[in-house]
């Protein structure tokens, strides 16, 4: 039988404690692998870090939360060093964290498009910028960024946040040129119309939900267990030969809405 086994791999998930993050951190941990994530601080974040927590953390001390703001190079340095410590090496990154702001183009100014372009994008580069020597060491190692299914369609409801998405793609593709030599595979997830906290704000009643589920020709929305399910595969044996690719996990939706 065929299992997703990652039994001693060591991942660093930013943005962990909820939404696609904690379901990349729950999928991580119940595939075998120790766990590091991070979150912001905030007393919503530690709640939620903490609940996480106890959930996994029922027969070893698989996953640990650490506060540190995604875009503080200094604080994703000291919160890396402790995560790598803790876990004896660090062989998997998922760049997580990301945050659309939505906004006509009209009345977008600079400032919010480079908060935008910092949060989606170069807050990724910054955690792969402080893991990396350690991802050089392990000698075989992951990195998987989250991107979006805005990256196809130009949704999400600001002109920044497929451009910050997008990036990732080419910062992927950079990539290429660099690490899978030195062993380390690199690729990109672009998840679409997950059933997070965040989306539940936006579509805020049972019936708003089946509308957007009826855009999805699988028909439902999907768990953020469906994102950390193919962030574990491309991280395990099964996705070696996996490397350098761009995947939407959107039940077909990007494809059906541009027929």
């Amino acid at each position: 039988m065929l299992t997703i086994d990652l039994t001693g791999r060591k991942a660093l998930v930013t943005g962990g404690s909820r939404g696609i993050g904690a379901g990349i951190v729950r999928a991580l941990a119940q595939a075998g692998a120790r766990v590091s994530f991070t979150h912001t601080g905030s007393a919503r974040g530690a709640e939620a870090a903490s609940a996480l927590q106890a959930d996994l953390n029922t027969g070893a001390l698989l996953v640990s939360a650490h506060a540190a703001l995604a875009g503080d190079e200094a604080q994703m340095g000291r919160v890396t060093a402790e995560a790598a410590g803790r876990m004896g090496g660090l062989d998997i990154v998922v760049p997580n964290v990301g945050k659309n702001w939505a906004s006509p183009i009209e009345e977008m100014d600079v400032a919010l498009w480079q908060r935008t372009i910092d949060t989606n994008l170069t807050a990724s580069f910054g955690a792969v910028k402080v893991a990396l020597p350690w991802l050089l060491e392990a000698g075989r190692a992951d990195i998987v960024f989250v991107g979006s299914s805005a990256v196809f369609d130009g949704g999400g409801g600001s002109v920044a946040y497929p451009a910050g998405k997008a990036g990732l793609d080419g910062m992927m593709r950079g990539m290429m040129r660099e690490l899978p030599r030195k062993g380390i595979r690199v690729n990109t997830v672009h998840p679409c119309v997950v059933d997070t906290a965040l989306l539940r704000e936006r579509y805020d009643t049972e019936e708003k939900r089946a509308e957007l589920s009826a855009q999805v020709p699988v028909g439902r929305l999907s768990p953020p267990q469906d994102v950390g399910a193919l962030v574990a595969f491309l991280c395990s044996d099964l996705g070696s030969f996996i490397c350098g690719q761009s995947i939407l996990v959107d039940g077909g939706r990007t494809l059906w809405r541009g027929r």
